[in-house]
């Protein structure tokens, strides 16, 4: 079997009815089965305890094929439902087990110690109420993961534990100020503002206020301190990484953090691209958390703190519909690059799309357009598209069940039933063939080879949760209540139960009381289409259409709410896409990252490009040129290896420093690359970058040192007095961006203390400051490699002197400021901010007369 065709049709679930029906307890021996062209899972009923509602089941699920993990590729384990927990009774033995499992997962991730090599030398570090830890080999608590997690499903499970384990998250400054913020974890060139995503956190949080019981005061109290976090948290943010220029947050991908994975390779050495880029995931979770704290601003009864965040969350949502959005794809791009190339590029992303779908940040048009166009393959949908060539199976050439089941709900809220029924098919694979809930999964083969998985990863196993309460029986939870509208395509139903005419999910905890919520069927199941709530009555009363249950309506016993659902509305079926041909390599990946080599100026002044195309066919791709963030000519033809490209439309090279990138875009499937590494046209021996050494700085604190690369200054910039003063006089009006020179000798890929400063610009005349903004200067990993930094933007004139400062400022604070990382170890002895300075440069952009 071709591996195009390998999961496709060839899907085989086979459930036996359950003896005592879809709302009893079954029977021992009752099994359901899965197989497909890669693997099978026979799930099977072992034992029943108790009797009618109350009854428990212990299943024994056997995966042979598909897992490679043992020599006779056969995987065996039993579990049991838990007391307390829901269960599912849907007909489908098969369903309701793997919705078991991953409850059963959920409590084998709960501890109330947490080890990591990275924090307290290994030793265990208490979690104060007991917390989630993010997987079977992951045993710490990530920002993202856990946030994750409880945005999806785990909440629902259980909302004190979530609630605790979100607030191991937050964090004091170490220096006894206060301040408490959200953690950004270790990450790419000493983690924040390389990375901003920390701010996903307000999505967990947000759930949890949702869920969480107020007898005894928890979600008051709760509510205060999540306030509180990321009020602060997104104070500071719109101070070091808000760009006002187009309304954007700069930093990297949520998630697709392994630069190698999802950015282009020149950029895996240059981290200061990376913070410089902006990403569609990212910029919508600061938009949730934004919305968070205008909510519970208003919660709180600060009516101005309210509107303000909600004229910031306007703003954003405007900027990122218009930025990001690719018309002519029917997609969002999933990132601006760098700074100085920010045109959108033709490439998404799984897990940004979904969340601007489910925020409400996509349009209703886009967000129909993005859940309906996004590409699927045999296995589920890829977390990003196109992939990239010569890189390993982890982001790139992965599906990770967690975004497939945020992109499950997107369908949902967009009314499309053949994609939503194409992720459940792919989350129920995944759990079924694998016997557990994998990190990822491999789409070139369906299977778990890649270069990091972990069983049992938390955010895969509320992924499992999500497909059942979130989207089949469209669980909701909200401030005014507890919303319940299922979205159930037909083909679930014909797949997994076709001939059971209720599904059932019982003991679901809603803040402190207990539902059961039952779906009950037409007779004659439908080809296709979502079936549609025709009544939902809760105790034996009718609801009316769209209210919520809130607690009042609730007793001290189980309440009981059932709902009707009708066939699915004539012509409400939307097809599911065809999965691409991943045996095809141009279907699959975008063409090789092009290199602009060199950008002159020809005798005419025009702009000349020395492109390399490297080993991509001239005969299969075509070329976009992109200048200052702008595409200004598509799909040009190419020739072999290096040529020459003259921009004729540039006519005020003499004003203007124009920069330069290029793609590459297959013909025959129309994927595109990564966009080149910018390269800039200063004039002529970059007559239009003026540049400070070491040698002529003024400076408070380090030491002078000398290397290959000249004077500059070490160890320099972690005490609250140290200075470096640089002295500037343009001989151009113009706008500039300004940046240092400097190597940071952390880790490239890890760390908490990426360099931070707040950089000045102060007319000398007047006294006056012409421009504070905080730089990054990310890891460089090593003390000998000399990097640019970030940009500061600053209007300056002509002929007046300037004085650059940088100078340790209270926002200009990693990570390393925070208690949480008084026990990273490379952080015990207190905050780490040095930098070792090279040199201050003020680079003309353009000329202003």
């Amino acid at each position: 079997m071709s591996p195009a065709g390998a999961a496709g049709s060839a899907n085989r679930v086979d459930s036996a009815a359950s003896g005592g029906g879809p709302e009893g307890c079954g029977e021992v021996g009752d099994s359901g089965r899965f197989a497909d062209g890669t693997g099978r899972a026979t799930l099977t009923i072992v034992d029943v305890a108790g009797s009618g509602d109350d009854c428990l089941r212990t299943y024994k699920l056997v995966s042979a094929g598909a897992t490679k993990e043992t020599e006779e590729g056969r995987t065996e384990r039993t579990f049991r439902e838990r007391a307390g927990r829901p269960t599912l009774r849907s007909g489908s033995v098969l369903l309701d087990g793997l919705y078991a499992m991953a409850h059963d997962e959920a409590v084998q991730n709960a501890t109330d110690r947490l080890t990591d090599g990275s924090y307290n030398n290994g030793k265990p570090v208490d979690c104060p109420g007991g917390c989630y830890i993010t997987g079977k080999s992951w045993t710490y608590v990530w920002t993202r993961d856990v946030s994750y997690s409880a945005d999806l499903g785990l909440t629902a499970a259980d909302p004190e534990r979530m609630r605790n384990t979100l607030a191991f998250k937050l964090s004091d400054r170490r220096d006894g100020s206060g301040d408490t913020q959200i953690i950004q974890d270790t990450g790419t060139g000493g983690s924040y503002p390389s990375s901003t995503d920390r701010v996903v956190w307000a999505l967990g949080a947000s759930e949890i206020l949702d869920w969480l019981p107020d007898a005894d005061g928890e979600r008051t109290a709760f509510a205060a301190k999540a306030y509180d976090a990321i009020r602060n948290t997104v104070e500071h943010d719109r101070n070091v990484v808000h760009d006002r220029s187009d309304g954007l947050y700069k930093g990297e991908h949520s998630f697709l953090d392994w630069r190698e994975q999802s950015y282009p390779d020149w950029t895996k050495d240059d981290v200061a691209t990376i913070a410089t880029s902006r990403s569609l995931s990212t910029n919508v979770a600061h938009w949730a958390a934004i919305d968070a704290a205008a909510r519970l601003a208003a919660g709180a009864g600060d009516a101005a703190a309210a509107a303000k965040y909600r004229g910031w969350a306007g703003r954003l949502a405007s900027a990122i519909r218009s930025k990001f959005w690719l018309p002519e794809r029917g997609q969002f791009s999933q990132m601006l690059t760098t700074e100085l190339d920010t045109a959108p590029a033709d490439r998404y992303d799984a897990l940004g799309t979904s969340l601007a779908v489910l925020t409400g940040v996509a349009t209703p048009r886009q967000a129909r357009e993005a859940v309906a166009n996004y590409p699927q393959t045999p296995y589920g949908p890829s977390v990003l598209w196109p992939q990239q060539q010569g890189v390993p199976a982890y982001h790139n050439n992965g599906i990770w069940p967690f975004v497939t089941a945020y992109l499950m709900r997107a369908a949902a809220k967009t009314g499309n039933d053949g994609v939503a029924a194409l992720q459940a098919r792919s989350l129920v694979r995944g759990a079924a063939l694998f016997g557990t809930n994998k990190e990822n999964i491999n789409l070139l083969d369906g299977g778990t080879k890649t270069e990091i998985n972990s069983d049992r990863q938390l955010w895969s196993v509320s992924g499992m949760l999500s497909m059942v309460q979130q989207s089949l029986f469209g669980m909701d939870a909200r401030p005014d209540g507890l919303h319940v509208r299922p979205f159930l395509p037909a083909q679930v139903r014909n797949q997994y139960f076709r001939d059971s005419d209720r599904a059932a999910l019982r003991n679901v905890n809603y803040r402190g009381h207990r539902l059961d919520i039952a779906l009950d069927l037409p007779k004659r199941p439908a080809a296709k289409g979502a079936y549609r709530v025709r009544s939902l009555k809760l105790n034996g009363k009718r609801l009316p259409a769209g209210a919520p249950i809130t607690e009042k309506m609730l007793g001290e016993g189980t309440s009981k709410l059932v709902i009707e659902l009708g066939p699915p509305r004539a012509g409400s079926a939307t097809p599911a896409p065809e999965p691409v041909n991943i045996a095809s390599k141009e279907a699959l990946y975008g063409p090789r990252t092009p290199a602009v080599d060199g950008v002159e100026a020809d005798g005419d002044g025009r702009m000349r490009l020395s492109v390399d195309i490297g080993a991509e066919d001239a005969s299969r791709v075509t070329m976009d040129v992109l200048r200052d963030g702008k595409v200004i000519a598509e799909d040009r033809p190419v020739t072999g290896g290096t040529q020459t490209w003259t921009d004729r439309t540039a006519t005020d090279a003499a004003d203007v420093s124009h920069c330069y990138s290029v793609r590459l875009r297959y013909t025959s499937s129309g994927n595109t690359s990564q966009h080149a590494e910018p390269r800039c046209y200063r004039g002529p021996g970059d007559e239009r970058v003026i540049k400070v050494t070491g040698a002529d700085f003024d400076v408070v604190g380090g030491r002078r040192a000398h290397s290959e690369h000249g004077v500059y200054y070490a160890d320099w910039g972690t005490a609250p007095g140290d200075r470096i003063t640089a002295r500037i006089r343009p001989e151009a009006s113009g706008e500039y961006r300004l940046q240092a020179d400097a190597a940071v000798g952390g880790a490239i890929n890890t760390g908490v203390a990426g360099g931070m400063k707040m950089l000045r610009v102060i007319d000398d005349a007047t006294g006056r400051p012409v421009t504070e903004q905080v730089i990054a200067l990310p890891n460089t990993g090593s003390w000998t490699a000399v990097r640019g930094s970030t940009y500061a933007a600053a209007r300056l004139r002509e002929g007046r002197t300037y004085r650059v400062e940088l100078v340790q400022d209270p926002l200009a604070v990693n990570m390393s400021y925070f208690s949480a990382n008084a026990l990273y170890n490379d952080t015990r002895s207190g905050p780490s901010n040095y930098s070792d300075v090279y040199a201050i440069k003020a680079l003309l952009k353009r000329r202003t007369r």
